[in-house]
């Protein structure tokens, strides 16, 4: 008798969800035909997949864009400084003004890299720092160009360290540009 009890009783859980075949509310869903499955899982794949190629898409073509977009303003930037004089002898060819910077900029390292030069560059550097204001500039963008000069022999942002900030579990990253020796 005890036996009969247990197979004839309904836990709670299962008794809400008792199915009444006289009402459609309480039957179970029927079963889909297998094409309607089979269809919407071809759909789910297909979704999946042109939704991981999309973005493998993005994912090549922001860096190109980002490149192309920072070149092309930077040759409109720099060929903005000789463009104008261009424009006034009636020469108007995109790229002269930055081909005209790029061979200034190489003649100016030429002279400085001479005694002339590097002795009236050593004056002008020496009017910048009695400045008040402009001296803090001169000097933060000194210090990155020269981390990063060609005739350097450092090892200058070569070398990453990581540096904890106050707070716990904070971290800054920074690079090595040179040593101190402290006494």
């Amino acid at each position: 008798m005890a036996e009969e009890k247990e197979s004839t009783s309904i836990p709670l859980s299962q008794a809400a969800e008792a199915v009444d075949p006289e009402d459609p509310a309480k039957s179970p869903p029927r079963p889909s035909s297998p094409t309607t499955s089979t269809r919407k899982a071809c759909c789910a794949v297909l979704q999946s997949w042109v939704s991981r190629k999309f973005m493998t898409g993005c994912v090549v073509l922001f860096p190109v864009a980002v490149t192309f977009f920072i070149t092309w303003w930077f040759i409109q930037f720099v060929d903005g400084f000789f463009s104008p004089l261009y424009a006034k002898i009636g020469i108007d060819i995109f790229g002269l003004g930055f081909l005209t910077s790029m061979v200034f900029i190489f003649l100016v390292g030429i002279f400085v890299s001479s005694w002339v030069g590097s002795t009236i560059f050593w004056v002008g550097e020496w009017f910048i720092k009695k400045m008040p204001f402009v001296r803090h500039i001169y000097s933060a963008s000194k210090q990155v160009s020269t981390a990063i000069s060609p005739d350097q022999n450092t090892t200058a942002f070569k070398e990453v360290a990581i540096i904890r900030h106050p707070r716990i579990g904070e971290y800054a990253f920074g690079f090595i540009t040179s040593t101190v020796v402290l006494q």
